[in-house]
């Protein structure tokens, strides 16, 4: 058996959540996994299993047309409340599955990280889906940049361009993981191997993450929807599952899952994105949905490095389908015609409505002092003052803040946790004045001192041991150097917030949250006098 703190790669990882067939033991089946990953026979006779298909719901609060100052999840729109909130559809696949797709989807990313670095100027402008490294690191740091590092740089390109005036034009593709044309993306990920034909074994997955079939993860509840509340599993079932296969699964075997559909139980779909009556798109939500994402696009990354960075000196960046790009004013038009083309060229459309035009413009103010200023322009007015808003951060030209929406997502899920603790302290009170721990709340949604929290755990407890050096011998026995690497601990937002206001050197990003306190301390009171 493994030793239980060996680096794994990052394919070869258990995962928490249930599925059709059981829950994979790593530690005790490392070699067997490894071995079969690595054996194209066994990739290009596997049988993939349905995906369990589920939805994120998003709620965006959105102004109200009749009154600017109210913002709800529902807005009237022709006399009819529509909701506004954003379903995002996930499939993910069974634990072996997911093994085979991360696996291959590390041998891709291999490979096309290689083909960044071979043309010069392009690795930097892909951001999304890839660990790239912090330049000031220390040596042997191998700490990745974040979204508050890529929105920084793009800040402070636009700030050196400004004194001239530039502009930043924003587009976002439209249903991109939904529409990616399966022949386009083939021939891709052909190129990238540098084959004409995939083997057997990368066909297998290529057609696996492609003409996928899914079931719906609510018809595995025990009924459907009641008063518009989900209902649970059948822990009864589970329970028995875990007993006779000594694992979690939704079934214990794979003819009960095949009884279940022959009984109609379970209904197997397929094809869910359809353009022009032909199966298109990737489903979110497996290992390899990102690494084939990023290579659909990088023919077209490739060109707009050629026509718009090398010829026409403008500064590109892509963040999965959000596409940002800084230039002077004078070649916009031209520019945001290249980018549409270009993308037209992968069976793919930028969404009008998404796509924004910014003017960046050193104003003087003063005698003594000019101010970048961003105007938002468009076909009917511009509006001044309009910040630029980039991987949650706008950036007014003359200071960077967290995005309000962000931030009232922040306070939603303080004032939802202090309503539940509330519910729960009245359930336990027996009459007595409800009382909550006010501890964990702190913790996640105050700035307290981390530091002193976790100096109050032993120290050996906080210490994680590492392989250093591994060697196996004949007989299957492993021996190994270790050595001791600090955990990583917890964070809250206000650590996200302390870390922009250190990379963005911000200091007004910590005044957006300074009625955290008040606001906590109310929502409190008003929780467990309402259910008191």
């Amino acid at each position: 058996m493994i030793p239980p703190f060996i680096d794994r790669p990052a394919w070869l990882k258990g995962r928490g959540y249930l599925h059709i067939t059981p829950k994979i033991d790593i530690l005790r089946r490392y070699n067997e996994i490894f071995i079969k990953m690595n054996n194209e026979g066994f990739v290009a006779r596997h049988g993939f299993f349905p995906l369990i298909h589920s939805v994120i719901k998003e709620r965006k609060y959105k102004k109200l047309s009749y009154d600017k100052s109210i913002r709800k999840h529902a807005y009237l729109h022709k006399g009819i409340h529509e909701k506004s909130a954003k379903l995002r559809p996930l499939h993910y696949s069974t634990h072996i599955d997911a093994m085979i797709f991360g696996y291959y989807a590390d041998t891709l990313l291999r490979l096309y990280e290689e083909e960044l670095e071979r043309i010069e100027g392009l690795s930097p402008c892909i951001t999304a889906y890839r660990k790239i490294l912090i330049d000031e690191g220390e040596e042997g740091d191998e700490t990745g940049k974040s979204t508050m590092h890529f929105a920084n740089e793009v800040f402070e390109k636009i700030k050196e361009r400004s004194n001239d005036s530039c502009i930043a034009l924003m587009f976002d593709i439209k249903s991109f993981f939904s529409e990616l044309n399966h022949s386009k993306l083939k021939e891709a990920w052909c190129n990238l191997l540098g084959v004409e034909r995939l083997n057997a074994a990368h066909f297998n997955v290529f057609k696996a993450a492609t003409n996928f079939r899914y079931i719906l993860r609510d018809d595995l509840r025990m009924t459907q929807n009641i008063n518009a509340r989900r209902s649970g599993f059948d822990e009864k079932n589970l329970a028995q599952v875990r007993k006779t296969t000594g694992t979690e699964a939704f079934f214990g075997s794979i003819s009960d899952f095949k009884n279940a559909l022959k009984d109609k139980k379970l209904r197997v779909f397929k094809h869910p994105f359809i353009k022009e009556n032909i199966p298109v798109g990737i489903p979110q939500g497996l290992p390899i949905s990102a690494v084939l994402a990023n290579l659909y696009l990088l023919e077209f990354d490739k060109e707009i490095l050629n026509k718009v960075v090398n010829e026409m000196g403008g500064f590109y960046r892509r963040y999965s389908d959000d596409i940002l790009i800084v230039c002077d004013v004078d070649q916009a038009d031209k520019i945001e015609q290249i980018v549409i083309t270009a993308i037209k060229g992968r069976d793919l459309i930028i969404s009008e409505a998404k796509t924004e035009k910014y003017l960046f413009k050193n104003f003087q103010v003063s005698t003594k002092k000019n101010k970048i200023t961003s105007i938002l322009l468009s076909e009917k007015s511009s509006f001044i003052g309009k910040p630029l808003t980039y991987l949650g951060f706008e950036f007014y030209g003359d200071k960077i803040l967290i995005k309000s929406a962000n931030l009232a997502k922040f306070y939603r899920r303080l004032i939802y946790s202090v309503k539940r603790k509330s519910g729960r302290a009245i359930k336990v009170s027996n009459g007595i004045s409800p009382y909550i721990h006010r501890g964990q709340l702190k913790k996640r949604y105050s700035e307290i001192d981390l530091d002193k929290e976790r100096n109050k755990i032993d120290k050996q407890k906080r210490a994680t041991v590492r392989i250093k050096t591994l060697t196996r011998n004949n007989y299957g026995y492993y021996s190994y150097e270790i050595e001791e690497k600090p955990r990583k601990h917890n964070s809250n937002y206000f650590s996200y917030v302390n870390k922009a206001i250190e990379i963005m050197n911000q200091p007004e990003i910590g005044h957006q949250l300074r009625n955290h306190k008040r606001v906590l301390n109310q929502a409190i009171s008003r929780h467990l006098k309402n259910q008191y």
